[in-house]
């Protein structure tokens, strides 16, 4: 049967597109064609039906002129089959499993330039990438655009995130509307989230090394019959149109499309973007020192004006009382008394004020690790090599570096040899002020996560970060890797009565005003949970202060949180709506999540559980109070069987979190 769609396929593709090459998935549902009349050109198909129109593919080169009529000096086939484990992910075993079509073209006038076309062509993804092959003046060029497009039909929705400059730290809401609304200037994010009939897709990039990131954009006119959205690379800066400066060979970055008939199965489809990366040099074994665990964090209470030493031994002890591996330091910790770390030109050492030494010394009694925080411009100022020199001696365990806010050529250089050179030191980098995640998490271990959300932290300035924006998030910025949204606060309210801390009168605790006006969060306290379980992150930022976690209902829920996992089961889904879903842990617990935004009551059949175990299940969920009071909890237990079915309730803007432990015989 498989045979005969394939055949199919190629017959409707051939119709489409003369004189192509096509490819296939392994199962025989994805086909990508591609074509060289009137110029170079790609479809895909899924399922028999249409996912994108031809679309135009193509790079410009500086000084040279627009390429040719192309033909194939050589193709080459392969099949790639293998399955790996990590460790550092949402499960551990994972398939890379495809097939790849490499076309050698050649130009058939002189000069006879050369370029390389490279497609794979998985069960429920595709992906391409151009290769610049070493021929005579390509030694050294400059990439000034990138003509690839994606042509969809007619006008769909999707949901999008969209910038107004190549400068930004990534953190813009992800929206529903029409492509044709993002103004001619916009740039739109990844990933971009197309809605077609019967199926969803995302398009994302995957393994950018020593190239420009990649936006999109609405271009300016649209097929009146389709919509195109057209490939927008950060440039270099003060360099503008020059986007990259590499020499041949060279490879690009992959443009990926994840595609699935539902938001859940594009869940179940994205490993793609951590097999199209490299393995790290050395293999896993090399990385056996990056050890994941939740983090205490003295930021979200209080801030850069009021870290002191003692402080931050009281944030230290609280982690080693929850069973947390580790406690960042947030901005404060070196340069100026007010105000420190924003903007380089800083020397890198502690404060005379603030005995990192010391914190380092009892935080090691404690079986803490430490993270700092570093401004970008301050460690590169400061020289990468000599301070991660200086860290490892003293013992810190990882750095969070911040404000990159660019993805272009030479920041996307400057995010390599960072990890690289923290490797070498056996540092754990997490960027911040970041951009989107591309897979660097394979090659890199050590970079375990990283922002480029809209995160938990401008709750404090901003009522942008709604259990609507939280419910997402699974199915976007969560598509392409770990995200570091520092979850977990108790200071739950409803979005009704919600008002940011930076509203109510104080942002910044200091030696001046010594006033406790808490930061709070939008959801209840059981919706808060279960952002700490369903969103991925090995290193699990926990925002909130010892003093409103100790004694609460629901901190038995954040003690020892695991923040790596064996196995991961979506459930359910909408973008926007809610999201459930079930993880394993590697010593056989195992934890459900759901959260939403409307309330909803619903039996919850246990199918998940292995056969004939009894288990004790611990249930995290909203009180019969939660719709009018957020911190409502109600904490039950009871033992379940596979066979077993359990009445949910979910409050407006809740969630649950219930924890299954294996019945001791």
């Amino acid at each position: 049967m498989k045979n005969v769609l394939a055949a199919c396929v190629c017959v409707m593709l051939a119709a489409t597109l003369a004189g192509a090459e096509t490819i296939l998935s392994p199962d025989g549902q994805v086909a990508v064609t591609v074509s060289l009349e009137d110029g170079l050109a790609w479809q895909v198909q899924r399922k028999g039906k249409e996912v994108l129109k031809p679309s135009r593919l193509g790079l410009a080169f500086k000084g040279k002129k627009s390429f040719g009529a192309f033909e194939v000096a050589k193709k080459t086939e392969r099949v790639i089959d293998m399955i790996w484990t990590n460790r550092l992910y949402k499960k551990e075993v994972i398939l890379d499993n495809a097939n790849e079509l490499t076309l050698e073209l050649r130009e058939k006038a002189a000069p006879n330039r050369r370029l390389d076309l490279v497609f794979r062509a998985y069960d429920g993804a595709v992906a391409f990438r151009y290769g610049i092959p070493a021929q005579p003046g390509f030694e050294l060029f400059t990439v000034t655009q990138e003509l690839t497009t994606w042509r969809f039909d007619e006008d769909p929705l999707a949901w999008l995130t969209v910038y107004g400059d190549f400068k930004t730290s990534q953190e813009e809401a992800f929206l529903r509307r029409s492509i044709r609304t993002a103004g001619k200037d916009q740039l739109i994010g990844m990933p971009a989230i197309i809605e077609l009939p019967g199926q969803k897709v995302a398009l994302c990039e995957a393994d950018l090394t020593d190239w420009s990131g990649l936006f999109f954009k609405a271009a300016a006119v649209q097929p009146a019959d389709s919509t195109v959205l057209e490939a927008a690379l950060a440039p270099i800066p003060d360099s503008e149109p020059d986007c990259v400066i590499a020499r041949a060979p060279h490879l690009t970055p992959w443009r990926v499309m994840i595609m699935g008939d539902d938001e859940l199965e594009l869940l179940a489809n994205n490993d793609v973007i951590l097999n199209l990366n490299p393995p790290p040099e050395g293999g896993e074994a090399a990385f056996d020192w990056v050890k994941p665990g939740a983090t205490s964090w003295d930021w979200w209470t209080d801030s850069n004006n009021s870290l002191t030493t003692d402080l931050t031994l009281k944030m230290v002890d609280f982690a080693a009382e929850m069973g947390w591996p580790y406690h960042t330091i947030d901005g404060g910790w070196y340069g100026y008394a007010r105000r420190p770390n924003h903007g380089p030109g800083i020397e890198i050492f502690p404060r005379k004020d603030f005995d990192l030494d010391r914190i380092l010394a009892h935080a090691k009694e404690k079986g803490v690790g430490i993270w700092v925080w570093c401004y970008w411009s301050a460690l590169e100022e400061n020289g990468v090599e000599k301070v991660f020199s200086d860290f490892e001696r003293r013992g810190i365990k990882g750095v969070k570096i911040d404000f990159m806010d660019r993805q272009d050529q030479w920041m996307v250089r400057w995010y390599e040899k960072v990890v690289r050179c923290a490797a070498k030191h056996k540092l754990m980098i997490n960027f911040h002020g970041a951009f989107k995640p591309t897979g660097m998490n394979r090659t890199w271990p050590n970079q375990i996560t990283r922002e480029g959300i809209r995160g938990n932290e401008m709750n404090k300035f901003t009522c942008n970060v709604s259990p609507t924006h939280c419910a997402t998030l699974p199915f976007t910025r969560f598509l392409l890797g770990p995200g570091d949204f520092t979850p977990g606060s108790f200071g739950n309210r409803h979005a009704a009565e919600f008002v940011p801390q930076g509203r109510r009168g104080h942002r910044y605790g200091d030696e001046t005003d010594r006033r406790k006006i808490w930061a709070e969060e939008i959801g209840t306290r059981a919706h808060a949970l279960a952002l700490c379980v369903a969103f991925d992150s090995p290193l699990a930022t926990l925002c909130d202060w010892p003093e409103r976690y100790r004694g609460a209902k629901g901190i038995e829920a954040l003690r020892a949180l695991p923040t790596v996992w064996k196995n991961t089961l979506p459930l359910a889904g909408k973008i926007g709506r809610y999201y459930s879903v079930v993880r394993e842990t590697y010593d056989g617990r195992l934890y459900l999540a759901v959260f939403g935004v409307k309330g909803a009551s619903f039996e919850l059949p246990l199918y998940f559980l292995p056969d004939g175990t009894e288990w004790d299940a611990t249930f995290y969920t909203d009180g019969p109070n939660a719709a009018k009071d957020a911190t409502d909890l109600a904490v039950t237990t009871k033992v379940v069987t596979k066979e077993s079915k359990v009445e949910v309730v979910v409050a407006p803007e809740g969630g649950a979190v219930v924890i299954f432990t294996k019945k001791q015989k």
